[in-house]
């Protein structure tokens, strides 16, 4: 399970990332309105739709975690820890060329920014379902 410290900085770099990915420039801002991706119109809206996505992951890993003498759970994590690199990667690919390339500098950071939260959660979900299985491998 997080630490202190670690649910801090997780609260830190959500706030940061919704703050970032609410503000595009003015193409954004235009991509935004024709696409109505009402989920980061504004900042607010924005911070819940960041730290919905946040604790579903946290809670995915959590629950994980907690079935630490399963092997599935093991295998649980490495697929949630995939799938968030699978996104990053596809998240750089989008916002590398096309109109996305143009959407500012801020939104793109902010759009790299929740997949990297993504494989923290679950690399520190597996780290710590490794800690405690030591012996089992």
């Amino acid at each position: 399970m997080f630490k202190k410290q670690q649910l801090f900085l997780l609260l830190i770099l959500g706030v940061t990332d919704a703050y970032l990915i609410s503000h595009p420039n003015l193409i954004g801002k235009l991509g935004v309105f024709v696409y109505k991706y009402e989920m980061i119109k504004n900042f607010p809206i924005a911070l819940v739709t960041v730290f919905v996505s946040m604790a579903i992951c946290l809670l995915i890993a959590a629950f994980l975690e907690r079935q630490m003498g399963k092997k599935w759970a093991k295998y649980g994590l490495i697929t949630g820890l995939i799938i968030s690199v699978l996104v990053l990667i596809q998240v750089y690919f989008k916002f590398s060329s096309g109109s996305y390339a143009h959407t500012g500098k801020g939104f793109k950071y902010g759009m790299h920014l929740l997949p990297f939260l993504f494989i923290y959660i679950f690399a520190n979900g597996l780290w710590n379902w490794i800690n405690a299985n030591k012996n089992k491998l």
